[in-house]
């Protein structure tokens, strides 16, 4: 996935980028994390693998104050840009 390893200004700013989010502004955002097929999959992967640690409905609820913030993203860490 295209998210893995970043910390979490670097993950907020790639969900931000709309080069990189499918051209979606924030509302879009939360939408397509709520309702799309392919993120919900992460929820119910069958076979072996692992779903995703945080329930959907949580997961959910967290982008929206988070939207509902203005999107804020947190500084980088000491030596990143």
């Amino acid at each position: 996935m295209g998210w893995e390893g970043l910390d979490n200004a670097a993950l907020c700013a790639a969900l931000l980028d709309k080069d990189k989010n499918g051209g979606r502004d924030v509302a879009q955002l939360v939408a397509h994390m709520a309702h799309d097929k392919l993120v919900l999959w992460g929820w119910a992967p069958g076979g072996t693998r692992e779903p995703v640690p945080v329930p959907h409905a949580q997961f959910v609820k967290s982008l929206q104050a988070w939207q509902a913030a203005g999107a804020p993203c947190p500084s980088p860490g000491p030596g990143k840009p």
